[in-house]
Parts: structure tokens; C-alpha cells; sequence
């Protein structure tokens, strides 16, 4: 009994110890196809301390969980940006109300749609 109490007690600390290792951001981006999609599932998850990545095209929300010893929001951020992938800032304004989703054209005008430089 004393050595399955004690195995357990191991099991919940490493379990505890998993959790602080991992984070998950979702971005709102500029994404508005299935070749920008290639690119980032191309290029982040072999960033340092991404663990895993899910990019939606509808929505254009990139969801990342890393561990943040490792990297950090900003690092994303800037490793999506070389890759031509920008994050939009957060919908405040009247017209959206919406946050950490994409936005669709005619429900935002709280940030900038357009795919000027937008390659392919």
C-alpha cells in the first residue's frame, strides 16, 4: 500500500510539473488561405518550445501551446511576422467586440484587412 500511495504521489507532482511547462495563446492573423496555413504548420512547430499548433483558416486563428521557458508570445509573434503572417491586434471597438478570433471583413473595421505584399 505505502509503495502505490508513494507512486502516486510521484505521478501527481510530474503531472503538476507538465502543466507549468505548457501555455496556449490563440492569434488573431491576417491568414486567408490554405498556402499561408502551409507556412506556419511549415515553419512554427520547429520552433523552439512549440509544442503543438493548430491553425484555422475560416476563423484565421492560429492556436499555439509551447512551453514558456523556452519561447515566448512575442517570439511567436515575430517568427509568424518572418513568415508573412501578422498578428492583428484585439477587436475593441463597436464594430466587432470580438477578441483573440479572426474577423470577418464586414463584422471588423477595427484593424487593417488588407493583403497588401501578400505572397503566395
Amino acid at each position: 500500500m505505502m509503495t502505490l500511495a508513494l507512486g502516486l504521489g510521484t505521478v501527481c507532482a510530474q503531472e503538476k510539473k507538465e502543466v507549468k511547462k505548457r501555455a496556449t495563446v490563440t492569434f488573431a492573423t491576417d491568414l486567408d488561405c490554405e498556402s499561408c496555413a502551409k507556412k506556419v504548420l511549415d515553419v512554427i512547430p520547429f520552433k523552439k518550445g512549440v509544442k503543438d499548433v493548430v491553425v484555422d483558416v475560416p476563423t484565421k486563428a492560429i492556436t499555439v501551446t509551447y512551453d514558456p521557458r523556452k519561447t515566448t508570445e512575442a517570439n511567436l509573434v515575430e517568427a509568424l511576422a518572418k513568415i508573412d503572417v501578422h498578428v492583428q491586434k484585439d477587436c475593441k471597438g463597436a464594430d466587432c467586440g470580438k477578441k483573440d478570433a479572426g474577423c470577418k471583413d464586414a463584422e471588423c473595421k477595427g484593424h487593417d484587412h488588407s493583403h497588401a505584399g501578400h505572397k503566395h
